[in-house]
């Protein structure tokens, strides 16, 4: 009896002390060298180093539509915590002009100044949050159906 309750007080400390983290961060206008682009943060998880991160580039449009999905596909477990997405006008995956390659940049540069900025630091042994490593790790979509491919869908977007 002392074990369970000793159990349950354990789980009572995390639920009152454990700090949650919800976050949606939407800038739907951004311009570089003359193209435009979105970008878009979601995160859902009790505070931790360790917070798995997906990084999704796909074309504008396509960037609005999974970014008003996205809160609601994550009523199930997710393997990644934090989403970012980002969304570039006409882009094509199999010519990225230089203007894209430079905004990719720039918005993996963003990704590895929040973790920074916010106490999450790079994990130990290879880390995923170099720009060599965010680089290798992103995706792209190009159809709203694939992101079901990364997260746990329940229903079909």
């Amino acid at each position: 009896m002392k074990r369970i309750l000793f159990i349950c007080l354990i789980f009572q400390f995390q639920i009152s002390f454990g700090q949650n983290v919800r976050i949606e961060i939407s800038d739907h206008y951004r311009e570089l060298d003359g193209k435009v682009y979105a970008t878009y943060q979601f995160v859902s998880s009790s505070y931790s180093a360790l917070r798995p991160t997906l990084v999704i580039i796909t074309n504008k449009d396509l960037s609005f539509e999974l970014s008003n999905k996205l809160s609601t596909l994550y009523k199930a477990k997710q393997e990644y915590t934090d989403v970012w997405i980002l969304g570039i006008t006409n882009f094509n995956q199999k010519n990225i002009s230089e203007v894209d390659k430079k905004i990719i940049d720039k918005f993996l540069q963003q990704i590895i100044k929040y973790r920074a900025d916010n106490n999450l630091p790079l994990i130990v042994g290879e880390p995923p949050y170099t720009l060599e490593g965010l680089q290798r790790d992103k995706i792209i979509i190009e159809k709203k159906d694939d992101i079901c491919k990364y997260l746990v869908c329940k229903n079909k977007i």
